[in-house]
Protein backbone atom coordinates (compact mmCIF):
# COMPACT_ATOMS: atom_id res chain seq x y z
CA UNK A 1 0.00 0.00 0.00
CA UNK A 2 2.82 2.32 0.80
CA UNK A 3 4.31 1.24 -2.25
CA UNK A 4 1.60 2.40 -4.64
CA UNK A 5 0.93 5.98 -2.56
CA UNK A 6 4.76 6.34 -3.31
CA UNK A 7 3.90 5.86 -6.64
CA UNK A 8 1.36 8.50 -7.47
CA UNK A 9 3.12 11.06 -5.47
CA UNK A 10 6.01 10.55 -7.41
CA UNK A 11 3.53 10.30 -10.53
CA UNK A 12 1.58 13.24 -9.83
CA UNK A 13 5.07 15.75 -8.72
CA UNK A 14 6.46 14.41 -12.13
CA UNK A 15 3.10 15.77 -13.93
CA UNK A 16 3.31 18.80 -12.17
CA UNK A 17 7.38 19.56 -13.15
CA UNK A 18 6.32 18.89 -17.00
CA UNK A 19 2.81 21.30 -16.87
CA UNK A 20 4.77 23.96 -15.20
CA UNK A 21 7.72 23.93 -17.74
CA UNK A 22 5.18 24.04 -20.58
CA UNK A 23 3.89 26.84 -18.88
CA UNK A 24 6.96 28.58 -18.71
CA UNK A 25 7.69 28.04 -22.17
CA UNK A 26 4.34 29.10 -23.53
CA UNK A 27 5.19 32.78 -21.55
CA UNK A 28 8.84 33.17 -21.84
CA UNK A 29 8.90 31.15 -25.43
CA UNK A 30 12.52 30.33 -26.52
CA UNK A 31 12.98 29.41 -30.41
CA UNK A 32 12.82 31.84 -32.87
CA UNK A 33 9.38 30.46 -34.29
CA UNK A 34 7.47 30.69 -31.42
CA UNK A 35 9.53 34.55 -30.21
CA UNK A 36 7.95 35.47 -33.68
CA UNK A 37 4.55 34.03 -33.22
CA UNK A 38 3.91 35.88 -30.04
CA UNK A 39 5.59 39.28 -30.87
CA UNK A 40 2.97 38.91 -34.49
CA UNK A 41 0.26 38.04 -31.78
CA UNK A 42 1.02 41.07 -29.32
CA UNK A 43 1.89 43.26 -32.34
CA UNK A 44 -0.76 42.96 -34.94
CA UNK A 45 -3.47 43.04 -32.05
CA UNK A 46 -2.17 46.61 -30.96
CA UNK A 47 -0.66 45.58 -28.00
CA UNK A 48 2.48 47.45 -28.23
CA UNK A 49 3.59 47.50 -24.78
CA UNK A 50 3.33 43.59 -24.90
CA UNK A 51 5.25 42.66 -28.00
CA UNK A 52 8.39 45.03 -26.38
CA UNK A 53 9.19 42.02 -24.21
CA UNK A 54 9.92 40.21 -27.81
CA UNK A 55 12.39 42.97 -29.17
CA UNK A 56 15.82 44.26 -29.77
CA UNK A 57 16.61 47.48 -27.76
CA UNK A 58 17.39 49.53 -31.02
CA UNK A 59 13.32 48.19 -31.99
CA UNK A 60 11.74 49.96 -29.17
CA UNK A 61 11.82 53.61 -31.38
CA UNK A 62 9.50 51.29 -34.21
CA UNK A 63 7.33 50.20 -31.55
CA UNK A 64 6.84 53.66 -30.14
CA UNK A 65 6.14 55.47 -33.20
CA UNK A 66 3.50 52.70 -34.37
CA UNK A 67 1.60 53.25 -30.84
CA UNK A 68 1.97 57.33 -31.98
CA UNK A 69 -0.13 56.69 -35.17
CA UNK A 70 -3.16 55.44 -33.22
CA UNK A 71 -5.69 58.40 -33.49
CA UNK A 72 -8.75 59.09 -31.93
CA UNK A 73 -11.11 57.67 -35.34
CA UNK A 74 -8.73 54.67 -35.05
CA UNK A 75 -9.50 53.76 -31.75
CA UNK A 76 -13.20 54.62 -32.70
CA UNK A 77 -12.95 52.20 -35.24
CA UNK A 78 -11.49 49.18 -33.48
CA UNK A 79 -13.97 49.59 -30.91
CA UNK A 80 -16.38 48.39 -33.75
CA UNK A 81 -14.42 44.95 -34.17
CA UNK A 82 -15.35 42.05 -33.26
CA UNK A 83 -12.40 39.37 -34.09
CA UNK A 84 -8.63 39.99 -33.50
CA UNK A 85 -6.08 39.36 -35.79
CA UNK A 86 -4.90 35.89 -35.96
CA UNK A 87 -1.21 34.88 -37.16
CA UNK A 88 0.60 31.99 -38.90
CA UNK A 89 4.49 31.18 -38.96
CA UNK A 90 4.41 29.70 -42.31
CA UNK A 91 8.69 29.41 -42.18
CA UNK A 92 11.73 30.36 -40.44
CA UNK A 93 14.89 30.31 -41.92
CA UNK A 94 18.62 31.55 -41.25
CA UNK A 95 21.51 30.17 -38.64
CA UNK A 96 21.90 30.26 -35.16
CA UNK A 97 22.90 34.09 -34.73
CA UNK A 98 19.56 35.43 -36.61
CA UNK A 99 17.06 33.83 -39.13
CA UNK A 100 13.48 35.32 -41.06
CA UNK A 101 10.41 34.26 -40.17
CA UNK A 102 7.62 34.91 -42.33
CA UNK A 103 4.26 35.41 -40.77
CA UNK A 104 0.36 35.42 -42.52
CA UNK A 105 -1.57 38.01 -40.76
CA UNK A 106 -5.38 37.95 -41.03
CA UNK A 107 -7.96 40.36 -39.61
CA UNK A 108 -5.28 43.03 -39.09
CA UNK A 109 -5.84 46.93 -38.72
CA UNK A 110 -3.56 49.08 -40.21
CA UNK A 111 -2.98 52.55 -40.04
CA UNK A 112 -3.50 54.99 -42.82
CA UNK A 113 -2.00 58.22 -44.21
CA UNK A 114 -2.38 61.53 -41.40
CA UNK A 115 -5.76 62.39 -41.49
CA UNK A 116 -7.36 59.24 -42.24
CA UNK A 117 -8.49 56.37 -40.51
CA UNK A 118 -6.98 53.29 -40.87
CA UNK A 119 -8.89 49.69 -42.40
CA UNK A 120 -9.11 46.77 -41.62
CA UNK A 121 -6.91 43.98 -44.12
CA UNK A 122 -8.23 40.72 -44.38
CA UNK A 123 -4.74 39.36 -44.92
CA UNK A 124 -0.98 39.94 -45.10
CA UNK A 125 2.68 38.22 -45.46
CA UNK A 126 5.34 39.90 -43.37
CA UNK A 127 8.86 38.77 -43.05
CA UNK A 128 10.35 39.86 -39.27
CA UNK A 129 14.03 39.62 -38.32
CA UNK A 130 15.06 37.61 -35.56
CA UNK A 131 18.50 37.75 -33.70
CA UNK A 132 20.05 35.75 -31.28
CA UNK A 133 21.17 38.14 -27.69
CA UNK A 134 22.66 35.87 -25.42
CA UNK A 135 20.38 32.70 -24.78
CA UNK A 136 16.91 34.69 -26.59
CA UNK A 137 15.73 35.18 -29.95
CA UNK A 138 14.12 38.71 -30.23
CA UNK A 139 12.82 40.37 -33.06
CA UNK A 140 14.66 43.24 -35.05
CA UNK A 141 13.03 46.07 -36.61
CA UNK A 142 14.34 48.46 -39.44
CA UNK A 143 11.19 49.97 -39.70
CA UNK A 144 7.60 49.34 -39.52
CA UNK A 145 6.45 45.60 -40.60
CA UNK A 146 5.01 45.94 -44.29
CA UNK A 147 3.35 43.03 -45.84
CA UNK A 148 4.95 41.63 -49.01
CA UNK A 149 1.69 40.64 -50.43
CA UNK A 150 -1.97 41.17 -49.08
CA UNK A 151 -5.54 42.09 -49.53
CA UNK A 152 -7.60 45.17 -48.49
CA UNK A 153 -11.17 44.67 -46.88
Amino acid sequence: MLRLVKFHIATLLLMLVCSSCDFVSSINPSNAEDVAEAFAESYFNLRYKNSLKYCTKESEQWISFAASQIGEDDIKSLRGLEDEASVEVESVSGDDAQCHATIRVNNYFETDTIGKTGHVVDEGVFDIMLVKEGKAWKVRMEGLPRSERQSRD
